[in-house]
């Protein structure tokens, strides 16, 4: 390999045109990339998890810290590794700074401190993505990847409820779980399903290949029976809600109206009279009282946010420390918030919930930029739905920002039933997102095309 391919790019040098550009492009996608599959590889131990259930000799030896620790060497030695700078970044170092300052003034250092390991191993992953994909045939790669990992997980955790019986008995009815411990509760399980479906649905819309297309209609229908047998209310409603998203977005709206119904209707039958009460429960709290209990929880995970907030407005009573702060406002039962919004204002008051917001304010900026860059020259002087109409369809990196966004949206609604604020979901929309502004800036004329940062 010759030097100009090992050195990193750098889109602030003048001296870079539009042909160096491309012909970088063409050397990188004759040369395969071992930090790509080592990346995979991670991403499926970090996912799938079998060192926490199917293998428990990996989890005792803690082998996927020895993994990433291979992982993080290799990247450091590979010559081709390159840091992208973006605003993306800064909000996620300032998110965890926060968190960092939580640790002194919470309720429990400990508890604090785990919140911290685990989203500083987050923050790592999200650099080794951003650092090892260096073209657009890369990221396809690696969202195909993601989906394949997913499909596994699903399949596993359907295999065990459907063949060796693994299941948790709740609210009256038998509920799949996850295949691990971490994410396998059924409201998590459901909700990780949930979080995967605009990428399935963003590759589905520019699979070229037949049987990759076929593979994805499959995932989306193991995806959606998964989330039914969980049980989970929470995890329905939203499936419900990214349907909408989608129907939203159509040109086709009855076409589109009469394929939702035919699925819901087909699933509903699907689900029997006992998921089907469970449902129900959503507006009808006669049926089961422990179901309207459960749902009343979230509410009041809420307010007892509200009442910590008033106590601490300004940092919280430190990050993984709701449980326990709750004994200031006369509460003991030591329950989580059910509430991501009684969460962030309860253990990282103020701060952590600026932070928050700035999050989910330059993700949604990053996607109107990228969308900007497939507008037509038409299209500037319209709202940012027209621009999104007049995106490439078979673009998957239009379509892969759109998937992002809506990914928070479903985290945001999501965030009424559950606490998912430190949800690995949301370092993955951010790395997908800061690739995809890259290499879609990358596409256009170097002089003329805004940097992502």
């Amino acid at each position: 390999m010759n030097s100009t391919a090992a050195e990193p790019l750098n889109p602030d040098d003048p001296a870079l045109d539009k042909n160096l550009l491309a012909n970088k492009e063409d050397e990188e996608e004759e040369t395969s990339n071992p930090m790509l599959w080592w990346t995979i590889g991670y991403l499926f131990l970090f996912i799938f998890r079998p060192y926490e259930t199917l293998i428990p000799m990996l989890g005792i030896i803690h082998f996927e810290r020895i993994y990433m620790i291979c992982l993080l060497v290799a990247l450091f030695r590979w010559p081709e590794k390159r840091y992208i700078p973006h605003r993306i970044n800064y909000v996620l170092l300032a998110f965890f700074g926060v968190l960092c300052f939580s640790y002194f003034i919470a309720y429990i250092p400990d508890k604090a401190e785990d919140i911290i390991w685990e989203y500083f191993k987050l923050l790592v992953l999200y650099f080794v993505i951003i650092m090892s994909v260096r073209n657009e045939k890369e990221f396809w790669k690696l969202l195909l990847a993601f989906i394949v990992i997913m499909g596994l997980y699903i399949g596993k955790s359907e295999w065990e409820f459907f063949i060796g019986g693994r299941h948790v008995y709740r609210m009256g009815i038998k509920r799949l779980i996850g295949i691990d411990d971490t994410n396998g509760s059924p409201n998590s399980f459901a909700a990780t399903i949930v979080y995967s479906l605009p990428f399935a649905w963003a590759m589905w819309k520019t699979a070229e290949i037949p049987r990759i297309r076929i593979g994805l209609f499959c995932y989306l229908v193991m995806a959606l029976v998964g989330v039914a047998l969980t049980g989970s209310r929470g995890g329905m409603l939203s499936v419900l809600f990214f349907f909408l998203l989608i129907w939203l977005r159509m040109k086709k709206k009855m076409i589109g109206l009469v394929l939702m119904v035919l699925i819901i209707s087909v699933t509903w039958v699907f689900m029997g009279e006992k998921l089907q009460e469970r449902f129900q429960t959503i507006y009808d709290d006669k049926i089961n009282a422990s179901a309207t209990e459960s749902a009343q929880g979230r509410i009041e995970g809420l307010l007892r946010g509200v009442e910590l907030f008033k106590l601490r407005p300004f940092f919280g009573w430190g990050a993984g420390n709701f449980p326990y702060a709750t004994y200031e406002i006369g509460v003991t039962d030591g329950m989580q918030s059910h509430n991501m919004y009684g969460q962030v204002m309860g253990e990282l008051g103020a701060a952590g919930s600026i932070s928050v917001l700035a999050i989910i304010a330059v993700l949604f900026l990053t996607r109107r930029e990228v969308l900007s860059l497939y507008a037509t020259a038409d299209d500037n002087d319209e709202e940012d739905e027209g621009k999104e109409e007049s995106a490439r369809k078979d673009n998957l990196l239009a379509l892969t920002a759109v998937a992002c966004t809506d990914t928070v949206v479903l985290l945001l609604f999501q965030g009424i039933f559950g606490h998912n604020l430190y949800r690995y979901n949301w370092i993955l929309i951010s790395a997908f997102l800061v690739l995809t502004s890259y290499f879609a800036w990358r596409r256009e004329d170097i002089e003329s095309a805004p940097h992502p940062d």
